[in-house]
């Protein structure tokens, strides 16, 4: 009897193979967008988190010592009413600490030695290596999940790098001063502010102080401030006269990079650095349009105005409000409804988007 044995099965030829690694490439290429989408999608959601927690700390802050948490440059670095003792300058997210669960950090700052950002090339001297070390702390909810820079950036007392500056964990969360240009930030020249009135001894400090703008812009004294944090202290409740539904609180920033030639973009990816216990990198004005990569306006190539309401999301930035209710602002907002949600106290009525 003749054995018959089964035929073998017959392989994928080359084409057909090619065929199929090509219908998996469509497919993956059809699903990739859907996936990032996706991701992005779950990082903004956790970027409105934050900002929602910072706000929701600002107004239990509120409840307690009655003004949003207390922002403090101290300008001449002393004591309020002993011109002879240091005080070191911290920001309004270091005075909220307590209240995001960040309290074993608070509690180890030590507030009656000088800004540790100041003395660079001794850094026992005055503010000391242990409060450098906790300016150090990388805190992740003062981070968007969408911004890829490092944690720990170069930063200095005025919230931006320069010489010899050491470095301190960042914050990607701003507190609004409202609709003004913010002399901090520039690289011209500003003169020193006298602070409040109950501070006599306290100067608001600008970049460079002692030289008037060429300009003649009108120069941003304390009382000029119009939004919730100033350089110096913050506001009540009670001053936010328009509403804390209708009034920016905190919102995103990426401290753009700086040193481009004069009106170029931004593209890089890479930054202006500004430490979270920095009292001036913690705040900054909304004035810009959202976005904005536009750099020099006013003071040429080392302009730094161009600084202010921005994120890594595509289409727009997010925000906290007063009431603790967080959007997400396209970049094509109206500039009236972007300076009516700055300012606390404008009065202006505007649909809010």
């Amino acid at each position: 009897m003749q054995m018959r044995f089964p035929r073998g099965r017959r392989a994928f030829t080359l084409v057909e193979l090619l065929v199929v690694i090509a219908i998996i490439g469509v497919l993956v290429a059809m699903l990739l967008p859907a996936v990032q989408a996706a991701r992005e999608a779950a990082r903004r959601s956790s970027c409105s988190n934050n900002l929602k927690q910072l706000a929701l700390a600002c107004q239990t802050y509120h409840d307690t010592y009655k003004r949003m948490p207390w922002n403090f440059d101290t300008g001449n670095g002393t004591y309020p009413g002993n011109p002879t003792s240091k005080w070191m300058s911290h920001s309004w997210i270091v005075s909220a600490m307590p209240f995001f669960e960040q309290g074993n950090i608070y509690d180890s700052i030590n507030f009656h030695l000088q800004d540790p950002q100041v003395n660079t090339a001794n850094p026992k001297v005055a503010g000391g290596q242990t409060n450098l070390q906790i300016a150090n702390s990388v805190i992740e909810s003062l981070l968007c999940p969408s911004n890829d820079q490092e944690a720990i950036r170069t930063s200095q007392k005025s919230g931006y790098r320069g010489a010899n500056a050491p470095t301190a964990a960042g914050t990607d969360y701003v507190g609004n001063m409202g609709h003004i240009w913010g002399g901090w930030k520039d690289c011209g020249a500003v003169p020193d502010f006298p602070g409040p009135a109950d501070f006599p001894n306290m100067f608001v400090r600008g970049a460079n102080p002692g030289t008037p703008w060429v300009n003649g812009e009108a120069l941003n004294e304390q009382v000029n401030v119009n939004g919730v944090f100033f350089y110096f202290g913050s506001a009540r409740l009670d001053q936010i006269k328009d509403g804390t539904s209708n009034t920016l609180c905190v919102f995103e920033d990426m401290h753009w990079r700086g040193g481009n030639a004069a009106n170029t973009k931004h593209d890089s990816g890479f930054c202006d650095d500004a430490s979270w216990f920095s009292p001036l990198g913690a705040i900054n004005s909304a004035r810009n349009p959202i976005n904005n990569k536009n750099k020099a306006w006013l003071q040429g190539a080392g302009d730094r105005r161009c600084h202010g309401w921005s994120s890594w999301h595509p289409g727009g930035a997010q925000a906290a409000l007063c009431d603790g209710s967080t959007r997400f602002f396209a970049e094509t907002i109206d500039h009236q409804v972007r300076y009516g949600i700055s300012v606390r106290n404008d009065g202006r009525s505007f649909q809010m988007p």
